[in-house]
C-alpha cells in the first residue's frame, strides 16, 4: 500500500499526513487510493469529505473525519489570530463563499453545527432582537428570560450561548401557543432555524499585500476608503488606536503596514466580507444574491474568537488543530513577508551535561528578576529554602547516586530555563523584538521545552526532571538501599532489572540509502534484546544500543555494508532512554506525574515533538511527548525538518555543549543556528548582529521613489560588513535574512521599481560576493562587479576571465580594480527541458505569481491566448509549461541584464520542449510558432511539426548548443540540430 500511496500523493503531503494523523493516516491514504484520482498534488481534509487536486482537476470524495478523532477529549482549539481565522458560514451560497477564499487561504470545513445561526454571533443584532422583546408589555412573562442576557451584552460580556438559545426557544413556543406577535415569532423562527451553518478554518496562504493586489484594493485610495468606513474606523480605533486623522496622514506603505498588523478575522471582515462592490470578494457574492453579510460571520474581537472556537464540536476542534499543524509542516509559503525576532528555541539533552561543570554564579547573580524567579521556584520544588542550593556546584551534590542523578537533571533544566529567561530579558533591554515561534528539546530537553512553552509550570517540570533519570536507572539496574532509589521503586512495577549488562551506544553513519538497508536488516535479523535503534539522528546517521556481549558480532555484521560504518559514541551504559524495553518506566513516570499533582496545560506556543514529529499544541500532546522520551525512538531528523519548515529567523540552542547546534547543522538546515550560553562576548555579538540587521531592514523600508543613496546608507552597509567579518553568527543570519528580503522586494512590483532599493541591494550583493577581495575593515564597498574575458594582450592572458570591480572607499573615492576570477564560469548555459516531476498545482501558483507581479509576463502570455496559464493536465498543461519557461527566461533577462551583458551565454534544450523554448528564446523563431509546433508533436504529427518549425527558422541572436554541445547560430546548423532533437 505504501508504494501505491507514493504514486498518489506528493512526498510533503504524505509526510504531513503521517506526522499529524499518526493513527489515521493509513485510513486517509487508503480512501485517496480507492476513490481519488491518480497523481494527487494537494488536498484539503474536511469533516465529511476530502478535496483532492490532481492534474486532471479537483475531485471531492466522501470521508467521515470522526473515525480518526481521539476519545480522550476536546483539543481546545483556538486559531492563531495572526494568520488564521474561524468563520461561521451558512449554507446559502456556501460553495461560492469558499471559492472566493480558496485562492488566498487553505480551508478546513467543520461539522455542520445544527441549530446554530450566524445571527447568534453578531451581538449587535442579538441585542436589537432582545430589545424588541423587552419593549413589548405583552411579553412581560418572557422578560426575565432575556433581561440578564441583554445586560451582559450591554456590559460587553459574552452570554452563555446555551442560555440564549433556550430563552429564545421558550419565547418562540410561547408566541406560537398564544398566537400573538406573528412578525416577531417569524423573526425568532428564522433565527433558530437549522440553516446548515458550518465552522470554517481559513489558514492564510498568501501575503496580505498579494491578496489586496489581486483584488485591486492595494492602492492608497482603496485602502483609505476601506479603513475609514464608518463600521470599520471605530473598530480600528478600539483595537489599534487608529483615528481618522492618523489615517489621513498615512501613505500607501504605512497603510499596508497597518493592514499587516490586523488580526486575520479583522482583515477578512474589512476587506473580503464587507467590500460589497469589489469583484472577487465575499461581500460581492452575498450582495449579488441578496444575502445578508451575516451569512458569513467572523468574531468581533479576540475574546469572541476564543468563544467561537470553544463552542464548536469536539470533532471540528480536533480537525482544525490537526489541519493547522499539517499545513504548517507541508506548505510554508515563500510569499509571506519577512518577520524578524521569531526564533525557535532548542534545549539540549543530558548528553551535554559534561559541559555543565564549573559554571560559576554569573547567571545566578545576574540580578534579572525572571532568572532569579526560576532559581527560586526550582529550589522550592526540591524542598530547598536557599535558591543557591540548586546551583550545579560540587558542594550541592547529594551523596547518594540516584539522588545525585536526580539533582543533576533538575539543576540542568533550571540552568537552561534561566538562560532562556536571560535571553528574553536582554532582548528587551536591547530593544530587539524576540518572540519564540516554537520550543523543542533533544530527548530530556523536551521537559525544558514544555516549561518554556507554558505547558508545565517551572516547579512541576523540575519535579519531572528530578525523577526522570533515577526512574530509568532503578528500572534498569534494580534498587539498592538508598532512600531516593526506594522512593522511585514505589512507582515502578515489581520486576527483574531491565538492563542486565551495559549497552554500547553506537552511531551508524553512511549513505542514506545504504543506511536504510542496514536498519531494515537490523529489524529483520536482530533481536531488540541485543540491538535496538533509539535515535534517527539524520539522513546519514542512526544511533543504536548494542548489548556488550553482542558487540563483536554486530561489528562484523556492519562490516558487510561498506558504505556504512559503526562508531562508538559514548561509554557503555545502562541508562537506555528511548528504548521499547522501558515501556513500564513510561507508565511509572505517568504515575509519578499523577501522584505529584502535576498539571499539563495548553502551550502558549507550539512544542515540536522529538519522537513522532509535528507541532504539539495541546496539553495532552505535550504530556505524551514528555512520556515518549522513555520508550519511543527519538526522531531528531524529523524534529530538525519541522523546525526548518516553520521558517524561524534562527534556531537557538538554549544551553551548553553545542551538541544541539551540531545536530541541527548535520541535518543541513537552511535556518541559521547558534548557541546561547550566556557568555558576555557571544551575547554582545548576537545582539549586535540582530540590531544591525534590523537597522538595515528599517532603512531599506524607508526608501521610496525618487530617493537616492546617501553616505548614511553606505556607512550602514560598511558597519554591516565589518560586523559580519568579526562575528561568526552574523554571516549566516545576515545571508538568510537578506535572501528573504531580496526575494520579497523583487516580488513587490512597486518596491522593485524604486531605483534606490535596487542600488542598495546590488551593493549588498556585490560586496557580499567579493568581500574577501576588498578591505572590508577600512570601509570598502563594491558598487559594481562585471565578469569579463581578455581578448587582446599577451598570449598567456588571452581568454582569461577576470572580475572588474568598481570600489567605493571610506573617503568617498571610487576606483576600479581587476582580479582573476578563476572560480567564476567562463560561460553561462541556460538549460530548458520538461521536468520529470511536473506538479500542476505548483506550476499554476508560480504562473499566477508571474502574471500578478510582472507586466512583461502578461505581455508574453497575450501573444498566445490559446494557452491556459493554470492548466491542470493533458496537452494544455504541456503548453503551459513551455510558455512558462520562455517567460521565466525573459523576466530573468529583464531584471538581471548584467548577467547576460557581461558574460557569454548559450541556450540549451535537452528534449523537444526544451529545444523549442531555446530556439524561441534565441530569436530563431517565435513563441506562437513553437506553441503550434509542440501541439502538433503532442498529437503525434511529427513530420508536420518539423516542417512547420524549419520553415520559420532564422539566424539565432544567441547561440544555441546543438546535441553535440557545439554552439550554433545560423539557419543551416539550427535545421540540422532540430532534425536530430525532434526525431
Amino acid at each position: 500500500m505504501l508504494e501505491s500511496t507514493a504514486h498518489s500523493l506528493t512526498a510533503p503531503i504524505r509526510r504531513s499526513l503521517l506526522q499529524t494523523y499518526p493513527r489515521g493516516h493509513v485510513t486517509l491514504e487508503a480512501a485517496i487510493i480507492e476513490a481519488g484520482p491518480p497523481g494527487v498534488t494537494d488536498l484539503e481534509v474536511h469533516a465529511d469529505r476530502l478535496r483532492l487536486r490532481a492534474p486532471t482537476g479537483v475531485t471531492e470524495i466522501p470521508f467521515d473525519i470522526s473515525g480518526l478523532t481521539t476519545t480522550q477529549g476536546d483539543y481546545d482549539f483556538v486559531p492563531d489570530a495572526a494568520d488564521q481565522a474561524m468563520l461561521m458560514v451558512a449554507a446559502d451560497r456556501q460553495s461560492e463563499v469558499l471559492a472566493v477564499l480558496r485562492p488566498h487561504y487553505w480551508l478546513v470545513l467543520g461539522v455542520e453545527e445544527a441549530g446554530v445561526s450566524p445571527l447568534l454571533f453578531g451581538t449587535r443584532e442579538v441585542r436589537q432582537l432582545l430589545g424588541e422583546i423587552l419593549e413589548k408589555p405583552g411579553l412581560a412573562a418572557f422578560h426575565r428570560h432575556v433581561a440578564g442576557i441583554a445586560q451582559a451584552l450591554d456590559e460587553g460580556r459574552r452570554p452563555s450561548t446555551t442560555e440564549l438559545l433556550e430563552s429564545l426557544h421558550d419565547i418562540c413556543h410561547g408566541l406560537r401557543d398564544s398566537g400573538t406577535e406573528p412578525e416577531l415569532r417569524s423573526t425568532l423562527e428564522a433565527t433558530l432555524a437549522i440553516r446548515g451553518v458550518r465552522p470554517v478554518l481559513a489558514i492564510r496562504r498568501a501575503a496580505r499585500a498579494m491578496i489586496l493586489h489581486r483584488l485591486g484594493l492595494d492602492d492608497a485610495a482603496s485602502l483609505r476608503e476601506t479603513l475609514m468606513q464608518p463600521r470599520n474606523l471605530p473598530r480600528l480605533t478600539r483595537s489599534h488606536g487608529i483615528t481618522a486623522e492618523t489615517l489621513k496622514e498615512l501613505d500607501r506603505g504605512r497603510m499596508l503596514d497597518l493592514v499587516d498588523e490586523l488580526r486575520e478575522f479583522e482583515f477578512l471582515d474589512l476587506f473580503l466580507i464587507h467590500r460589497t462592490a469589489r469583484p472577487g470578494t465575499i461581500g460581492e457574492v452575498l450582495s449579488r444574491h441578496g444575502l445578508p453579510a451575516s451569512t458569513v460571520t467572523t468574531p468581533d474581537s479576540l475574546r469572541e474568537t476564543i468563544t467561537m472556537a470553544r463552542s464548536i464540536s469536539p470533532i471540528s476542534s480536533y480537525l482544525f488543530a490537526h489541519e493547522r499543524k499539517r499545513r504548517a509542516l507541508a506548505d510554508p509559503d515563500a510569499t509571506q513577508p519577512v518577520r524578524r525576532g521569531r526564533p525557535a528555541g532548542f534545549f539540549p539533552g543530558l548528553g551535554s551535561r559534561a559541559a555543565y561543570q564549573d559554571l560559576g554564579r554569573g547567571l545566578f547573580d545576574s540580578g534579572i528578576p525572571e532568572v532569579t524567579e526560576i532559581y527560586e521556584t526550582g529550589a522550592r520544588a526540591l524542598g530547598f529554602d536557599d535558591p543557591a542550593r540548586i546551583l550545579l556546584e560540587p558542594a550541592n551534590l547529594p551523596t547518594g547516586r540516584m539522588a545525585r542523578q536526580g539533582f543533576i537533571g533538575a539543576a540542568f533544566v533550571v540552568h537552561n530555563l534561566a538562560l532562556e529567561a536571560q535571553l528574553r530579558a536582554l532582548a528587551h533591554d536591547h530593544g530587539v523584538p524576540l518572540g519564540f515561534v516554537a520550543y523543542t528539546g533533544e530527548s530530556f530537553g523536551i521537559i525544558a521545552a514544555a516549561i518554556a512553552a507554558g505547558s508545565l509550570s517551572v516547579g512541576d517540570g523540575i519535579k519531572i526532571a528530578q525523577a526522570f533519570t533515577p526512574l530509568v536507572l532503578v528500572a534498569a539496574e534494580g534498587a539498592d538501599d538508598e532512600p531516593f532509589a526506594q522512593q522511585m521503586t514505589a512507582y515502578l512495577p515489581q520486576a527483574e532489572p531491565l538492563v542486565p549488562e551495559p549497552f554500547h551506544v553506537m552511531g551508524l553513519q553512511g549513505d542514506p540509502d545504504r543506511l536504510t538497508d542496514v536498519l531494515r536488516e537490523i529489524q529483520e535479523t536482530w533481536s531488540a534484546d541485543d540491538v535496538e535503534v533509539h535515535k534517527l539522528y539524520s539522513a546519514r546517521q542512526a544511533n543504536v544500543y548494542v548489548r556488550g556481549g553482542a558487540k563483536t558480532k554486530f561489528e562484523e555484521f556492519v562490516a558487510e555494508f561498506p558504505a556504512v560504518q559503526a562508531v562508538e559514541l559514548k561509554d557503555p551504559t545502562t541508562f537506555l532512554a528511548h528504548s521499547a524495553r522501558m515501556r513500564g518506566v513510561r507508565a511509572a513516570l505517568d504515575r509519578f506525574i499523577s501522584a505529584q499533582g502535576i498539571v499539563f496545560r495548553k502551550p502558549r506556543v507550539p512544542v515540536v515533538s522529538n519522537s513522532t514529529a509535528g507541532l504539539l499544541t495541546t496539553a495532552a500532546e505535550v504530556h505524551d511527548a514528555v512520556l515518549a522520551t522513555i520508550d519511543e525512538v527519538m526522531a531528531s531528523q524529523a524534529t530538525a525538518e519541522t523546525l526548518d519548515a516553520l521558517r524561524p529567523d534562527l534556531i537557538i540552542e538554549l544551553g551548553l555543549g553545542h551538541k544541539s547546534v551540531r545536530l541541527l547543522k548535520d541535518n543541513n538546515l537552511e535556518t541559521p543556528v547558534l548557541a546561547f550560553t550566556g557568555d558576555g562576548q557571544e551575547t554582545k555579538e548576537f545582539f549586535d548582529a540582530l540590531q544591525l540587521v534590523d537597522h538595515v531592514l528599517a532603512e531599506l523600508t524607508e526608501l521610496t521613489a525618487g530617493d537616492h543613496l546617501s553616505d548614511r546608507h553606505h556607512d550602514l552597509l560598511r558597519d554591516l560588513f565589518r560586523v559580519v567579518a568579526a562575528n561568526q553568527f552574523a554571516q549566516p543570519y545576515l545571508a538568510s535574512t537578506m535572501e528573504r528580503v531580496i526575494t520579497q522586494e523583487m516580488l513587490n512590483s512597486e518596491r522593485r521599481d524604486i531605483e534606490a532599493v535596487g542600488r542598495f541591494l546590488e551593493i549588498f550583493q556585490h560586496t557580499s560576493a567579493h568581500r574577501d577581495s576588498i578591505d572590508v575593515a577600512s570601509g570598502e564597498l563594491v558598487l559594481q562587479a562585471r565578469l569579463k574575458k581578455r581578448i587582446v594582450g599577451p598570449a598567456e592572458q588571452l581568454g582569461q576571465v577576470y572580475a572588474e570591480l568598481t570600489v567605493l572607499d571610506a573617503t568617498g573615492c571610487i576606483s576600479s580594480r581587476s582580479l582573476l576570477a578563476g572560480k567564476q564560469p567562463e560561460v553561462v548555459v541556460v538549460h530548458f527541458d520538461r521536468p520529470a516531476d511536473l506538479d500542476p498545482v505548483d506550476l499554476a501558483r508560480r504562473t499566477r505569481l508571474l502574471l500578478d507581479t510582472q507586466p512583461l509576463a502578461r505581455q508574453i502570455y497575450a501573444q498566445v491566448p490559446e494557452v491556459t496559464p493554470e492548466a491542470t493536465g493533458g496537452e494544455d498543461l504541456e503548453l503551459a509549461l513551455l510558455v512558462h519557461q520562455f517567460t521565466l527566461f525573459h523576466v530573468l533577462h529583464r531584471h538581471r541584464p548584467a548577467m547576460f551583458a557581461q558574460t557569454d551565454y548559450y541556450l540549451e534544450g535537452s528534449d523537444p520542449m526544451g529545444w523549442l523554448v531555446a530556439l524561441a528564446a534565441s530569436g530563431a523563431t517565435t513563441l506562437a510558432r513553437i506553441v503550434r509546433v509542440y501541439r502538433a508533436l503532442l498529437r503525434g504529427e511529427t513530420g508536420m511539426a518539423l516542417d512547420d518549425l524549419l520553415a520559420s527558422l532564422q539566424n539565432a541572436v544567441v547561440p544555441v548548443l546543438s546535441p553535440e554541445g557545439i554552439p550554433v547560430q545560423n539557419v543551416k546548423d539550427l535545421e540540422a540540430a532540430s532534425h536530430v532533437t525532434i526525431h
